[in-house]
């Protein structure tokens, strides 16, 4: 079972399938189905190289000593000391969990550890070496992604270099001739120029973009997404307030989330009630991110007390994922220390990679409904088949 999305051939990052290509596999095998699985790679074409641990503390050691691209752990090995593990020492490589076996529960909980396979039953070599090899390519594919982003950072640097225009050699000699004093105002700095400095801009916003699609990737639990996600959008804004609102299926939404900087959650309650019945549907109508005009006067509405300034200045950001809005996110503080114009890009940036795996983790959980199908309606009557209306 596959947790991982389809990748168009359009889209997908070149690999060369040549019998040069080896991928390592780190495999814990203390349990019988994981040796039997072992076993099947072994017997492919030599494209999956195993590297075996018999029991859970060698693997933790091998975590450190060998660089993979898929870890194979079987379900009941698997537990969140050790999946923090394998994330912090093997951030690049595909967790892979089996087990003979296959339930709601196991399936749910593989995901919320970060696994993007699961094999259960049954399996001939064929499968499991095109599952594994799936996963060993996606790792590799993420691998690729910062190398290039590495490359393209370093090369805007050495740009930016470059493109400074060369001292003349008379210059440079008058120069060590006599020191010269450099008025404050006039320092010199490492500045880019200006049209090198939107080209350094965008790679940012790209390098930035791709580290919190990672990082919230790994996170299939809606609280944990909600906290990874406003963790790393702190950090990108600098301390504020702020609210995540969820949109319900009857086009109502749901507090999320909250983040206190200087404002307690109880003493901003009512506010927080106001945002969710009166501005949440109205702000969901929009595409840009917003900012409140008028957020004192709201404040001051909300009747806060005295204890609470209502000098704030509000942002709100509608979180859209194909067409539809999922989520709308509040970030408020004093005016004093009001947001820069650069925080409305970041977060116009980020909000639909939110919104993307808010989608992925809500068709998820559809999928995985603990429930048993309706039975087919049999085309014969109880009566045809000799029943009474009574029961046994």
């Amino acid at each position: 079972m596959n947790f991982e999305p389809e990748m168009h051939e359009t889209n997908a990052t070149p690999t060369s399938h040549t019998g040069s290509t080896v991928f390592q596999i780190l495999v814990c095998a203390s349990r019988p189905e994981m040796l039997a699985l072992t076993a099947l790679l072994e017997a492919s074409d030599g494209r999956c190289r195993c590297i075996v641990s018999t029991d859970v503390d060698e693997f933790r050691g091998r975590l450190l000593e060998d660089r993979c691209e898929v870890v194979l752990i079987a379900e009941e090995d698997l537990d969140r000391s050790l999946a923090d593990d394998v994330r912090r020492l093997q951030p690049h490589g595909s967790v892979v969990v089996a087990a003979p076996t296959v339930d709601v529960d196991g399936i749910r909980q593989a995901m919320q550890f970060g696994a993007t396979d699961f094999l259960s039953g049954p399996m001939s070599a064929e499968e499991v070496e095109r599952r594994i090899e799936g996963a060993a390519r996606r790792s590799r594919e993420r691998i690729e992604h910062e190398e290039r982003m590495h490359r393209l950072r370093s090369l805007s640097r050495r740009l930016d270099t470059e493109a400074r225009p060369a001292a003349d050699p008379e210059e440079v000699a008058t120069a060590h001739e006599a020191p010269v004093e450099t008025p404050a105002d006039e320092a010199i700095t490492d500045a880019p120029l200006e049209g090198d400095s939107d080209q350094v801009r965008r790679l940012d916003e790209v390098a930035m973009c791709s580290e919190f699609r990672t990082l919230i990737r790994q996170e299939l639990d809606v609280e944990d997404l909600l906290r990874t996600a406003l963790e790393y959008l702190l950090v990108k804004t600098g301390p504020t307030n702020a609210a995540v609102y969820l949109a319900g299926g009857d086009e109502s939404f749901g507090l999320g989330a909250y983040v206190n900087c200087d404002l307690p959650r109880k003493s901003a309650e009512p506010m927080l009630r106001r945002l969710c019945d009166e501005a949440c549907p109205a702000v969901a109508e929009h595409v840009d991110v917003l900012r409140f005009e008028d957020a004192k006067e709201f404040v001051s509405e909300c009747e806060l007390g005295s204890d609470v300034s209502s000098d704030l200045e509000m942002v709100a950001v509608p979180c859209h994922h194909d067409g539809e809005c999922f989520a709308v996110m509040f970030l408020f503080r004093d005016s004093e220390q009001g947001f820069e114009d650069d925080t409305a890009q970041v977060l116009g940036a980020l909000r639909s990679i939110l919104a993307e795996q808010l989608a992925t983790l809500i068709r998820v959980h559809n999928r995985l409904e603990n429930t048993w199908p309706d039975a087919p309606a049999d085309e014969e009557t109880d009566e045809d088949l000799g029943w009474d209306d009574l029961a046994a």
